[in-house]
């Protein structure tokens, strides 16, 4: 439960990857947690198999974008934690979009369940960008620059690698 409110915290901005412990096995369950939502999510429009496997492209993705980003500013020691806060903030953000996307493909002109979605996506890309600023010790400006680059990025790339079908 303490793990969890810290990602709560993380997502309210309260806390930051460096209140995050380091730790492999938490790496590992956090990357565990975030390949479940993501599965299920993906699960809903899609079958087992491709959502497996787009949602560890997801996760090698955002684990190899950290890394390169760490990298770029001299900062990979930070590695560990800002994975870890990046994955589990991903989860607490994600996680309560299950049922949301589920509502939207049952019923597809639901208007305020879509508001709702991009609204969590909005918040999404801020929680990345205040994890950046925090991990890169840059300004919020620069952490919101480059978490839209990264949420852009890897749509883009996802959308490329696994395009949607059309029923």
């Amino acid at each position: 439960m303490p793990l969890i409110r810290l990602f709560i915290e993380i997502c309210l901005f309260r806390k930051g990857p460096q209140d995050v412990p380091r730790s492999l096995l938490l790496l590992w369950l956090t990357a565990a947690a975030y390949l479940l939502v993501g599965f299920i999510l993906l699960g809903l429009e899609v079958d087992w198999l491709p959502a497996v496997v787009e949602s560890l492209a997801e996760l090698a993705m955002l684990l190899g974008f950290v890394w390169l980003l760490l990298a770029l500013f001299k900062k990979t020691p930070r590695w560990q934690k800002t994975a870890i806060a990046m994955l589990g903030s991903d989860v607490v953000i994600s996680a309560p979009a299950i049922p949301l996307v589920g509502w939207t493909l049952a019923v597809p002109d639901a208007a305020g369940i879509h508001l709702m979605l991009f609204g969590m996506m909005l918040w999404h890309v801020a929680v990345v960008a205040h994890i950046f600023r925090h991990a890169l010790s840059q300004p919020w400006a620069t952490g919101l620059l480059l978490a839209v680059a990264y949420v852009a990025g890897s749509y883009s790339v996802m959308m490329t690698l696994f395009p949607p079908t059309s029923v």
